[in-house]
């Protein structure tokens, strides 16, 4: 599957909190780097789906892709994320073995 084909399936799944669809996405060597007021840093599946799945606890917000660029070599996603609340986000999402591998996600609101 390509990478931009993988994160639509993967923001589908994230969006309706379909948990064990989401997963199939992840390499089990999977680093998050979010960037907020301070950096975090979220290291393999089960602590990401922890962290996922605490974040979305008794909510309902959704949000969309508004634009998405896809590198030469299909490795490497930028997505440009808001959600239902206009809070905008921007993620890089490098893949490995047809799997999101690293994601860096820039908080802008």
């Amino acid at each position: 599957m390509a990478a931009r084909d993988a994160l639509e399936a993967f923001f589908k799944a994230e969006n309706e909190r379909d948990w064990d669809a989401y997963r199939q996405f992840l390499h089990e060597e999977i680093v998050w780097r979010l960037f907020d007021k301070e950096e975090r840093r979220i290291c393999g599946i089960l602590n990401y789906m922890q962290t996922m799945q605490k974040v979305y606890e008794n909510s309902d917000v959704r949000f969309r892709c508004q634009d998405m660029q896809v590198s030469n070599e299909g490795n490497r996603v930028v997505a440009y994320l808001i959600n239902d609340f206009g809070a905008r986000s921007l993620d890089i999402f490098d893949f490995k073995d047809g799997l999101i591998y690293r994601e860096y996600e820039f908080i802008l609101d």
